[in-house]
């Protein structure tokens, strides 16, 4: 192994585990006797250089043919341009998040600790992209995670916060040991742990161990709670009300990066069958679409009985993955490409999102609900036109992201197979469900704007928005349009 290239490879994480040291040096030895608001204000600008320097080091990478070709080990470390895409889009992600933590009135010492944990988290979303082997990938997770649930309780001024971070802490335990039994299970039967051969192997059986079975039920409840999947998605309600706004939006959209990345390897025994017939492929496409429907109905429907936004969001995210599985239920490349063309963009729009609720929302001191944001649209124009391009992209309206996302997921669950087979209907049914779930997410999301856009005077004074904070939704926004103008150079690099 060329010593050069893989240093190469690991250049962007090094250069964030780096920045994190840096963070806590600097705020341990230089700035410990300093005023809070001072403290996060410096180690913000080392936390976002550490992203950006790690970003451009990615990019870098990206021009040498051979760093997109590499796997290290057993599948441990393996660098593809869609793998190593998600990568820099969790660190562009974290970028956000970075911005949006000081905007919160101080209420903890723990500055560093902060962004500290949310450099450590980036790294484990970066992990989970980049791995392709089940142990290194179960430990990326629980990084990722341990992260999250410190990220959440770390505001100590905050009771309903602690309660939250419990529940967090408790499900998620219960959740990542069904994840490692199934792990188990999976190379008590298969004897591997790269998952390329663990598909391999599947395939050369002429009958499906129960044991196999069970293996996949268990992985999928571990990572069903991670994408907030019904009926494994009853801490997301609770949590995304509670904890941080920032942290929110990273639970929303960094941790579903990298699920989503580990959900689509696990399915490789899916993906790799001969035909939408074999066993396996029945066995985990129908798991999967049940857990499609259930999570789009109950997603939909709490979503319109909620008048807290962040609770909102967060029952618009449980059926944002039902309609992922939607389209991972076909098991075809179309399908490949679309849940990782969906699963970008809305991360993308979901992130805007939670960044103006972080930004208006704080100022209050206490839990925003939909009527504190009336009138926006007369005392923060700017922050209102914003907030309608991100809303009206996870509703799936043309010509955003959003709607291209949700098109190509119900595109490709309605291709039928190569060779039909009698008696297999295919999945026009569910996405008929997709499609009338659709429209009940139109109207709760046009319930939130309407309180921005048009209900009466303004609620909230204006709220000061800092210049890196307006260069981040800025370029989130553009990159919502673009991707819905223009999606072909990012959907032929996702094939």
């Amino acid at each position: 192994m060329d010593g050069h290239l893989m240093l190469n490879a690991l250049l962007p994480d090094l250069v964030v585990v780096a920045g994190l040291f840096l963070c806590l040096g600097a705020d341990y030895i230089l700035l410990r006797g300093r005023d809070v608001a001072e403290r996060h204000r410096l180690i913000s600008r080392i936390a976002s250089w550490t992203l950006i320097c790690g970003l451009l080091a990615g990019l870098l990478g990206s021009r040498d043919p051979q760093l997109l070709q590499l796997q290290i080990g057993d599948g441990q470390l393996v660098i593809t341009p869609v793998r190593l895409l998600f990568k820099l889009t969790a660190f562009l992600l974290a970028l956000v998040v970075v911005e949006l933590i000081p905007t919160r009135p101080a209420t903890s010492g723990h500055v560093s600790e902060q962004y500290a944990l949310l450099l450590l988290s980036a790294l484990g979303v970066g992990f989970l992209a980049t791995s392709h082997h089940l142990l290194v990938s179960f430990v990326a997770l629980e990084l990722l995670s341990l992260c999250l649930y410190a990220l959440t309780a770390l505001d100590m001024g905050r009771r309903a916060g602690a309660e939250a971070a419990l529940k967090y802490f408790a499900i998620g335990g219960l959740s990542s040991a069904f994840l490692l039994v199934g792990i188990s299970y999976l190379y008590g039967v298969t004897g591997q742990l790269n998952l390329g051969k663990v598909s391999a192997y599947i395939h050369t059986l002429q009958h499906l161990p129960p044991l196999l079975g069970v293996a996949f039920l268990f992985l999928l409840v571990g990572v069903g709670f991670k994408l907030a999947i019904v009926p494994f998605h009853l801490w997301a309600p609770d949590v995304y009300q509670n904890a941080p706004t920032a942290v929110a939006a990273w639970i929303a959209t960094g941790s579903k990066l990298g699920s989503t990345v580990l959900l689509l390897g696990l399915m490789l025994p899916g993906f790799d069958a001969p035909n939408a017939y074999s066993p396996v492929s029945r066995l985990l496409s129908s798991g999967l679409a049940v857990l499609a429907l259930i999570s789009m109905l109950v997603g939909n429907l709490g979503a319109m009985r909620q008048g807290n936004l962040k609770r909102l969001l967060a029952y618009g995210g449980v059926a944002s993955a039902g309609y992922l599985l939607v389209g991972m239920v076909a098991f075809s490349d179309a399908s490949r490409v679309a849940v990782l063309f969906y699963v970008l963009t809305y991360a993308l729009a979901s992130m805007g999102a939670f960044a103006v609720v972080a930004l208006v929302s704080d100022q209050l001191g206490r839990d925003a609900e939909i009527d504190d944001f009336r009138g926006c649209w007369k005392s923060m124009p700017g922050i209102a036109a914003l907030f309608l391009i991100f809303v009206l992209s996870l509703a799936s309206i043309p010509p955003l992201s959003g709607f291209i996302g949700k098109f190509g997921l119900f595109f490709a669950a309605l291709q039928p197979p190569p060779v039909p087979e009698e008696g297999f209907g295919g999945w026009s049914w569910l996405v008929a469900v997709a499609l009338i779930m659709s429209v009940v997410g139109l109207y709760y999301y046009l319930k939130v704007l309407r309180a921005f856009l048009v209900t009466g005077e303004p609620a909230l004074p204006p709220v000061r928005v800092g210049t890196n904070a307006w260069v981040v939704l800025v370029m989130l926004a553009v990159l919502v349009v673009a991707l819905g103008l223009w999606p072909e150079p990012l959907l032929e690099w996702l094939r």
